[in-house]
């Protein structure tokens, strides 16, 4: 393919990725508890409060996470003034520098046109786009895969700069998801050959991998080993019922075909026999693939096993992440060993593929999202520009709606004589301290009320 007419296309491509996923983003990005927590931390950093752990590993019981992903996130709410819309932007910037580090990177170790349709697979991918919009640590995960994939497939020796690049990419599994942290020096060793045949490599992927573990160990040196300790817990814990094997078994596998049938075709139910289809191609491609097939089976398998050994049937499908790009990668391998029939059939899964996204795309204003609460927001200070603020709602569904009462320039005080009720109360009357309060409106699944005090 001719050089300007690949550039025309990734640019295509590109473009497309970032119109559908920023294209009235806050009518479908959430805020909830996780995205408040991270908002408050951000904010911090942005007063000058700088942290050296992100959040926690698996909820309670985990261990931190390495900080990368609010310092990467505090530059958008800076230049948004502090909204919480800056959160999911940060995320959706994220997904679109993976769209173009497939079209950049993997064309030098697989072939233009399959990097071309891994991008525009990703890029429209209803499922893809959804998932973008969530601002958390683990949208990272699809550049953390290119990158890693890239890498590993390279044929020639490793440049200083590449060998470092690799410790350090590894090493960000920490910033990224507990998930992560084991896969990452498990892949090391589809380059092993290459990183022991020169010292320097050695020491430059250890000094890479090292870099990234800095703001931790300078946190567990400040905290007595509570790091290390977290993680021996965490490693050393086992469930109070363990399930047998053939049913986590059956769970990971019928997750992980939900997430490819969910990123081919925007549904969201269990498949386990894609699952199954999904496993037996990631072990051929071990055997019969191209190197960059190769890598990609290695994931799937290596993610696979990692996941089995946590023995959890109701573990979060995002646990087989580093899944969602190198089955995709697999197919197209085995498709394009096909020459012109592969690449025939290649376009019409594609066709199928576009006119199933495009079915299920939707710019429907999600019940609690950005767009709802800016909704609220708006109507209370077409109330009052000080309000006394109560919340009626479950743990974390209050969450975006200060900041963004801030950014309305309505301040809060509870000597302030109107007070406001948000709620999701479907009842026909609204009370604040036991006194009826008079509707404002209705926002999606978010109720508010206001009572003047004489």
């Amino acid at each position: 393919m001719k050089n300007k007419w690949y550039i025309f296309l990734s640019s295509l491509i590109i473009a497309l990725a970032l119109f559908l996923r920023l294209y009235k983003i806050e009518n479908r990005a959430p805020f909830d508890w996780d995205q408040n927590r991270d908002y408050q931390v951000i904010a911090g950093i942005a007063k000058g409060k700088a942290t050296l752990i992100g959040p926690v590993a698996k909820g309670e019981g985990g261990f931190f996470l390495g900080p990368l992903y609010y310092y990467l996130a505090t530059p958008a709410y800076l230049a948004m003034d502090g909204n919480p819309l800056s959160l999911p932007i940060t995320s959706v910037i994220f997904d679109v520098l993976a769209v173009v580090a497939i079209l950049v990177l993997l064309p030098r170790v697989w072939g233009k046109w399959q990097a071309l349709g891994l991008a525009f697979i990703w890029s429209l991918s209803w499922f893809a786009i959804e998932m973008s919009r969530i601002s958390w640590n683990v949208s990272l995960i699809p550049l953390w895969s290119v990158v890693m994939i890239y890498l590993l497939s390279l044929e020639r020796p490793f440049t200083k700069l590449e060998s470092l690049l690799l410790g350090l990419v590894a090493g960000l599994s920490w910033h990224i998801h507990a998930a992560l942290i084991p896969l990452a020096p498990l892949l090391l060793l589809f380059s092993f050959k290459r990183i022991i045949s020169r010292p320097n490599t050695i020491y430059n992927v250890i000094a890479g991998y090292l870099i990234t573990l800095l703001p931790l160990i300078l946190f567990d040196l400040r905290h007595s080993g509570l790091e290390r300790d977290l993680i021996k817990q965490f490693v050393t814990a086992n469930a109070i019922v363990t399930p047998p094997w053939w049913m986590v078994f059956e769970s990971v596998l019928a997750r992980l075909g939900k997430n490819i049938v969910a990123t081919l075709t925007g549904t969201s139910d269990l498949h386990l026999y894609v699952g199954m289809l999904a496993l037996i191609f990631a072990v051929l491609a071990i055997f019969r693939g191209s190197k960059i097939s190769k890598i990609g089976g290695g994931i799937v398998l290596l993610n696979l096993a990692l996941v089995i050994k946590l023995r959890e049937l109701g573990f979060p499908e995002y646990y087989l992440a580093s899944c969602y790009l190198p089955v995709i990668i697999i197919v197209f391998d085995f498709l394009f060993h096909f020459k012109q029939l592969g690449r025939f059939i290649s376009l019409v899964l594609i066709i199928i593929f576009t006119i199933t996204n495009l079915h299920v795309f939707t710019l429907d204003i999600g019940p609690f999202s950005l767009k709802r609460k800016m909704e609220v927001a708006q109507a209370i200070a077409g109330v009052s520009h000080e309000v006394d603020l109560h919340f009626d709602l479950p743990m974390g569904r209050d969450s975006g709606i200060v900041p963004l009462l801030r950014l309305e320039s309505v301040k809060i005080s509870s000597t302030a004589p109107t007070q406001v009720v948000i709620s999701e109360s479907v009842a026909e009357s609204m009370f604040i301290e036991g006194e009826i309060a008079r509707d404002i409106g209705r926002f999606g699944g978010l109720r508010v009320a206001t009572r003047v005090v004489q």
